[in-house]
């Protein structure tokens, strides 16, 4: 079973993790496109849009989503109903209430054209309910294919239609029409590749449940929705529209290339810490800081490194004042990030709460040195945001050591292999950075030369976690005396 749970979890990583890069280089490359056609403040528009669609869409289904997630076995299929039912339902709300609120929205950032892009964008809460619960059932079953190409689907529509009518000149309208198009194509192709049909019959007596669970995690994530929209509501409101669009770009790729990884890997790792015993939960624990880190370290510290020449390359001299930002939000992505497998465990054990008491003072401590900071600008914000995200992953990661009874010794061995890596790729990418002015030039040399060499380290270090990555990925490559069958205990050598 525990081995199952394993190669299982580690399948859903490759599959997701499948989902991100080709996700996130289709997204990459129509952004870098559009950097090129639109000016900062059309990006910055959409991001004070996406601000009030954020906040609300943590209210999605108050959480009876993830609640199926959990449901035994025998229960799912008709508590699916319930939560179809339910999730369009308080979808169209949502696009009402988004409707409703773009007037003050608009007054309130003294931006009139938020009043009518905001129902317009409203419109994605409505489509995206339509394939919530085939979503959600995917991710109970550990189905991350038919999720990974969903969202593919959805990321190259949103470029292709984005891109189209930024040609057009549509400006702003470009983005927000992307979103709608690529919202539409991820339900449309859920409801291909999830075998799971509606019958309309939702039965009451579930929904009490499933808000009971969902509730706790509803309040978690309006927390997170408001401290990762803090930066832009204070920008957005005491700076200008376009100071927020250059921020907006160098949050883009700490975003794409850090952060979405974040998202990743709680998806995969939710349904598979609820389907371990909790005495072995503390080396799922291990194994998964494992992996999260070795994926998430070297990305953060090449894009760091690597910011100058990523934005000139990628998206031109008019954004270059988007670097600094770039580069200190990438610590933030990288705090959140490292943070996943401790939150996810939390959960997983039923122990929401503790989300909720740290989400509270973090939050209050957002605001307060966002709001002291926020006229000294956007390098500032962003200072604060990779602050208090680096604080609260420390003590999150400390709690979860009490939690699972999981030792400081047990923590250094399943990571120093990728710290160790990590910082001889840095020791090769800072000469090329500084030696090269060519953004080009110096951004393939950085990434052949720096990728080379972290993954020849780490295969010196922990050949044992790329052998198994690899058969994970690619089985019919590898031979059963290579690598040995992968458990929840795994997570160091």
């Amino acid at each position: 079973m525990q081995h199952d749970i394993a190669a299982r979890t580690l399948r859903g990583m490759f599959w997701s993790y499948g989902s991100f890069v080709g996700g996130r280089a289709a997204t990459l490359a129509a952004t870098a496109i559009l950097a090129r056609l639109l000016v900062p403040r059309d990006f910055g528009l959409v991001a004070l849009a996406l601000i009030f669609i954020a906040l609300l869409e943590t209210l999605a289904d108050l959480g009876v989503s993830q609640a199926l997630v959990v449901s035994k076995k025998e229960e799912e299929l008709e508590r699916a109903e319930t939560v179809f039912v339910w999730s369009i339902l308080f979808g169209g709300t949502l696009a009402l209430v988004t409707a409703a609120v773009s007037p003050l929205a608009a007054s309130f950032f003294h931006e009139p054209a938020l009043k009518a892009l905001l129902p317009v964008l409203g419109a994605r809460f409505l489509l995206r309910s339509l394939g919530q619960t085939h979503y959600s059932l995917a991710q109970k079953w550990i189905d991350f294919r038919s999720r990974t190409v969903a969202e593919l689907s959805d990321a190259a529509m949103r470029g292709c239609v984005g891109v189209g009518l930024a040609l057009a000149g549509f400006g702003a309208w470009s983005l927000v029409i992307g979103y709608l198009a690529g919202a539409a194509t991820l339900t449309v192709v859920l409801w291909i590749m999830v075998p799971w049909r509606p019958h309309l019959q939702p039965k009451r007596e579930h929904l009490p449940a499933l808000m009971r669970f969902g509730g706790q995690l509803t309040g978690v994530d309006v927390l997170a929705a408001v401290q990762n929209n803090t930066d832009y509501f204070f920008i957005g409101r005491f700076l200008t529209a376009a100071d927020l669009g250059l921020y907006t770009l160098g949050f883009r790729l700490p975003e794409l290339l850090v952060l979405n990884l974040a998202v990743v890997t709680g998806k995969v790792l939710f349904p598979a810490f609820a389907a371990i015993d909790r005495s072995r939960l503390g080396d799922a624990f291990l194994m998964s800081l494992r992996y999260t880190l070795m994926f998430a370290l070297p990305i953060a510290a090449g894009l760091a490194i690597l910011a100058h020449p990523f934005t000139l390359a990628l998206f031109g001299e008019r954004w270059k004042d988007s670097i600094a930002p770039m580069q200190v939000l990438t610590v933030y992505a990288l705090g959140v990030t490292i943070g996943i497998p401790a939150g996810t465990a939390y959960k997983a054990v039923g122990r929401a709460g503790v989300l909720l008491a740290l989400g509270v003072p973090r939050t209050c401590l957002l605001i307060a040195v966002v709001a002291i900071f926020v006229d000294s600008g956007i390098v500032a914000v962003a200072a604060c945001m990779a602050g208090v995200a680096a604080l609260f992953a420390v003590i999150g990661l400390l709690l979860a050591m009490r939690l699972l009874a999981v030792g400081p010794r047990l923590i250094w061995s399943a990571t120093w292999p990728t710290l160790v890596s990590t910082a001889g790729m840095a020791a090769v990418l800072i000469p090329i950075e500084r030696g090269i002015q060519s953004p080009w030039p110096a951004l393939m040399l950085g990434m052949v030369a720096g990728g080379a060499t972290y993954v020849s380290l780490l295969f010196l270090f922990a050949r044992d976690a790329l052998v198994r990555l690899r058969d994970t990925g690619f089985p019919k490559l590898g031979s059963p005396e290579e690598a040995p069958a992968a458990t929840m205990g795994d997570a160091v050598t």
